[in-house]
């Protein structure tokens, strides 16, 4: 259930009456979804956290940032996207998982050196686009900063 506030409440979040309220800020939504009633951990919830703490230790350059940001900005203006992105981030995210896919890297082990020693596509915004794994937006050339 999506919750729309017309005053524009932003700062709401938290759990209430078995719900969970949170607000996306590049979307300009609050969402609203129900609290599940039990949980159960598999092996996979267990790789997703291993490869979750492996991504946070990798801590890209806030140039590398940046370049992300502008990306994602151009890239929301596009009319033939391949799909919504809200924030550099999660585009972030999203390329890595598919560099896993294609057999690149392992998520769990990839360090920040071997992104950059090895020459991988994520080492920077150009590189990605030049793999094929972006899109191009405008002056995607110049946005060659460095994990």
């Amino acid at each position: 259930m999506k919750v729309r506030i017309k005053n524009g409440i932003t700062g709401y979040k938290g759990k209430s009456d078995g719900m969970v309220y949170y607000y996306l800020p590049n979307c300009e939504v609050t969402i609203g979804r129900s609290l599940p009633e039990s949980f159960t951990e598999a092996a996979q919830h267990k790789d997703y956290r291993a490869i979750a703490q492996n991504l946070r230790k990798i801590k890209p350059s806030q140039a590398y940032k940046d370049d992300f940001k502008v990306y994602t900005a151009l890239y929301k203006e596009m009319p033939e996207r391949d799909f919504k992105v809200s924030s550099w981030y999660n585009l972030y995210i999203r390329l890595m998982w598919d560099l896993q896919r294609a057999g690149l890297i392992d998520l769990k082990t990839v360090t920040k050196a071997q992104i950059v020693s090895g020459n991988l596509p994520c080492k920077s915004v150009k590189n990605a686009v030049e793999a094929g794994l972006l899109l191009p937006v405008l002056n995607w050339q110049t946005l060659d900063n460095s994990i």
